[in-house]
């Protein structure tokens, strides 16, 4: 079955990749995977919510003439069995999972009836929590590395998983055998517009510190206003969809309406435009990233091929990362200690946005593609 596997990846073979969940970069991902294999190659299958969103519509480009909704169901089950149906159905002789996490119990049940299915499959699993690791234990950080060695047993079956975009992580404790696929980020085509129209003005004396993307409860936005309070001379820019407990906390949190009187934050509580997002990194002195789940974080690579310093936390995947490259500092999940590394990076600017120069061109999407692709 592995030389079948193997006699299997060629460059011209059809290939069917799959999501259910618009939210984060996942759209974005399946974007470079089909650009990445050509429009004749690829089949888009996807659930009704995935195909209806705000990030499908900015996103999908020439995708949306290779796209099939296969589910109107949130059902991670029901979608594979009618994405693998439809695979199949299409001669697609490659199967790829990018947010492989929600799949491997269904996956598992499909392979267990169906030992002998017709599909090269690429899983990529993309939350790789570690037992004694920064974040608290849950069921699925002892269950997942199981079911993972489960399907990996399956000769049609290749499990991948998500490392940062600069490559630091290589494997994952309690996940062997497993290899990494670099967070797919594109180098700069050219150079950028200035800051976005809603950007505080600029000022030499005052430094912008930002926080975007998806605003929920894991970015730590309550802690990180309550640092900026006690960092003169700082503004926090906030850019992105808000979600609602954090934006109930904007809404009534004392410090953080203080900030908006005093025009010492800026927020913009919707679904950031490409190259708004872009402009925005760009134009901020330090990007933060202060993410309560051990991953490999989009921003910071973002932030990177930009030249903008990252502050993150202390304790696991990310702090390895600007440990090992120079392009950040980490800080205790503390407001005293997140204030006075704040203070730090921005007073030691200069030499991190010389880390990310050497460190930028190493970022890119081909890893990636090629990886999950076989190309």
């Amino acid at each position: 079955m592995r030389s079948v596997a193997r006699t299997r990846n060629r460059a011209d073979e059809p290939v069917a990749l799959v999501e259910a969940v618009p939210s984060g970069h996942r759209l974005q991902y399946l974007r470079h995977l089909y650009d990445a294999a050509g429009a004749g190659r690829c089949i888009v299958l996807l659930s009704a919510a995935a195909a209806e969103s705000a990030e499908y519509r900015m996103h999908a480009g020439p995708m949306a003439g290779s796209t099939v909704v296969v589910s109107e169901s949130e059902s991670r089950r029901e979608l594979l069995s009618a994405a693998v149906a439809r695979a199949v159905a299409s001669g697609a002789r490659r199967l790829v999972l990018p947010d492989g996490d929600f799949y491997l119990l269904p996956l598992l049940r499909t392979l267990v009836r169906h030992p002998r299915l017709p599909l090269d499959i690429r899983v990529l699993v993309m939350r790789t929590t570690t037992i004694r690791g920064p974040e608290r234990l849950r069921p699925a950080t002892l269950v997942k590395p199981v079911l993972i060695q489960l399907l990996r047993a399956f000769p049609q079956v290749r499990v991948l998983f998500l490392t940062d975009a600069l490559g630091v992580v290589t494997r994952r404790r309690g996940y062997p055998g497993l290899a990494p696929v670099r967070d797919p980020v594109p180098p700069l085509d050219g150079a950028e517009e200035g800051p976005p129209a809603w950007f505080p003005a600029s000022d030499p004396a005052v430094a912008l510190v930002g926080v975007f993307g998806v605003i929920g409860v894991r970015k730590n936005l309550p802690l990180l206003v309550h640092a900026v309070a006690e960092v003169p001379q700082t503004v926090l820019v906030v850019g992105g969809r808000v979600e609602p407990e954090v934006r109930a906390f904007l809404d009534t949190d004392p410090v953080a309406r203080a900030l908006l009187a005093e025009r010492r934050m800026v927020v913009v509580d919707r679904l950031l435009e490409p190259e708004e997002f872009g402009a925005a990194l760009a134009a901020v002195d330090v990007a933060v990233a202060l993410h309560a789940n051990d991953a490999p974080s989009g921003i910071v690579a973002e932030s990177c091929i930009r030249h903008t310093p990252v502050l993150v936390p202390r304790g696991g995947w990310l702090e390895t990362v600007v440990d090992a490259t120079g392009i950040g500092l980490a800080c205790s999940l503390a407001v005293g200690d997140v204030a006075a590394v704040l203070r730090r990076l921005v007073a030691d600017r200069d030499q991190h946005v010389a880390a990310t120069r050497r460190h930028a061109p190493t970022i890119g999407t081909a890893d990636f593609t090629t990886r999950l692709l076989g190309t």
